[in-house]
């Protein structure tokens, strides 16, 4: 023991007790002991600490509670055991230097240098981010798209459809770790309600579901995308798309619009190309049929892909939704993506991607490192909302407020805001209306001036490609706001025309 006699010993643990009917138990109070002696140096390299067998005797209590203490202190790095000597306690020479180092030596860290570092690998596209307008409920007059008309929400049906989420046999589904699944309700409801009416006709091994069209977005450009593929975008366009491709390195080349949609005539090579052919974002017209037949042979030609960003196809007012690229396409070159944030709400994040079995499985997997899967108590709920009917009601109610807002929205800009280019006609549909004003007019400065009349609008601008960039757009958006506030909401944008 180290040249120590057992009165030594003795002496140490003298008047030392445990609580037998304390709630500590007796093996942390064991390691309590041995911490306060560790901590006044009664052990050193040359003594070592007492045995079980001597401890548990001197303490009263079984040689394997001790055991479990210097267990715990084995594993702290607190004591280490020497072979046929015994247990010792860690370099405490070294501790009793480390602990009177000057503290200058734990320099902050430089966070700023390590994400400039991270920004200055990225590869740079100099565009803006899509606006966003968190704080659009202090203003009087919203003319956004992006956020719910708090009114309109069917709040009750969501709360039931959550509450039944919580039942039996829904429960299971909602609080399990699904691993990498899907909610197979919400995955089969997918397939027999909500695709069929936009002519896409898929199985539950073809559909992925994810945190928004975002994540959708993100996804297929990680696993299919690289540092040599070229992506044509629709110009103006998607800002956050466009940037998704950019920061993984692929080339990102514009494809001008008109009136008829994306010019696929002009596009230059592509390897992928993404487009919102139902509505086009930000001016709302449709991809003519034409130009959709000469895309499916151009992606043929160039053994190429099309992203379908479908964000809104359900709300058309005039006449029947047109059918999605995904219907046409019969060689699996279409991955089609859609949301339920324009028809329910954005906070709800819920998307899905459509595409051949191999290539969801490989979404899925690239998924399953992100995120896993997506809270299954809102996937069940979601299913439960379709399957109930809630959801199609919802719809019909929304298309019915939507179309009044858009006739409102319409006539209140033509009688109000100086002669656009569209004067002729809006195309009927969408969540939003692009407005062209004339040329003299400085649209950035007017929506600036705008919002100190309490009126939110877009200006154009940032949803042009870098070099292209026009300042005589606005975008209008109409879901957000309440179609009583629209005339009044024009005419102060109009009083503000700088």
């Amino acid at each position: 023991m180290g040249g120590r006699s057992m009165g030594d010993m003795d002496d140490e643990f003298a008047g030392l007790l445990l609580d037998q009917s304390s709630a500590v138990p007796l093996y942390r109070q064991v390691r309590g002991l041995l911490e306060d002696q560790l901590a006044r140096g009664v052990y050193g390299p040359s003594r070592p600490m007492p045995s079980t067998r001597y401890l548990s005797s001197a303490l009263g209590v079984s040689r394997n509670t001790v055991a479990l203490a210097y267990q715990e202190l084995t594993s702290l790095g607190l004591v280490e055991s020497r072979p046929r000597s015994g247990l010792y306690p860690v370099d405490v020479a070294q501790r009793s230097v480390a602990r009177a180092r000057p503290r200058s030596v734990s320099a902050p860290m430089d966070w700023g240098q390590r994400l400039e570092t991270h920004r200055a690998q990225l590869p740079q596209l100099p565009v803006t981010r899509a606006p966003a307008f968190p704080d659009w409920q202090d203003y009087p007059y919203p003319f956004i798209s992006a956020q719910p008309e708090l009114s309109s929400f069917p709040a009750r049906a969501w709360q039931r459809a959550m509450v039944e989420a919580l039942h039996t046999p829904h429960l299971a589904y909602s609080v399990r770790d699904a691993g990498d699944r899907d909610d197979p309700l919400l995955v089969q409801t997918l397939c027999d309600e909500i695709l069929p009416p936009r002519g896409v006709d898929a199985s539950p091994d073809e559909v992925l579901i994810t945190s928004g069209a975002q994540q959708a977005i993100s996804l297929i450009a990680d696993v299919l995308l690289t540092r040599q593929s070229t992506v044509a975008v629709e110009n103006p366009g998607y800002v956050d798309a466009w940037h998704i491709c950019a920061r993984i390195g692929a080339s990102v080349v514009p494809v001008a619009t008109d009136h008829w949609g994306a010019a696929i005539e002009n596009a230059p090579h592509f390897d992928a190309i993404y487009l919102t052919p139902s509505h086009h974002h930000p001016t709302n017209v449709t991809l003519s049929l034409p130009r959709r037949r000469l895309l499916m042979e151009m992606l043929a030609e160039r053994d190429a892909f099309v992203i379908e960003d479908d964000y809104d196809s359900e709300f058309r007012f005039r006449g029947q939704p047109t059918p999605s690229l995904k219907a046409m396409d019969t060689a699996g070159r279409v991955l089609y993506v859609g949301s339920f944030s324009k028809f329910l709400a954005a906070g709800v994040r819920l998307g899905f991607v459509v595409g051949p079995p191999e290539v969801i499985a490989e979404l899925r997997a690239e998924r399953h490192h992100r995120s896993k899967h997506l809270p299954g108590h809102l996937q069940r709920a979601m299913g439960i909302f379709i399957e109930s009917g809630d959801y199609h009601r919802m719809l019909r109610s929304q298309r019915r407020r939507l179309r009044t807002s858009w006739e409102t929205l319409t006539d209140s800009v033509l009688r109000y805001l100086p002669a656009a280019e569209e004067s002729s006609g809006f195309p009927p549909g969408g969540v939003s209306l692009w407005y062209t004003a004339p040329p003299e007019i400085d649209c950035k400065r007017w929506a600036l001036r705008a919002r100190e009349r309490g009126v939110i609008v877009a200006d154009g601008s940032r949803y042009y490609f870098p070099g292209t960039w026009r300042n005589s757009n606005l975008r209008i958006g109409y879901s957000s706001i309440k179609t009583e506030l629209i005339e009044p909401g024009i005419r102060e944008l109009a009083a503000a025309l700088p």
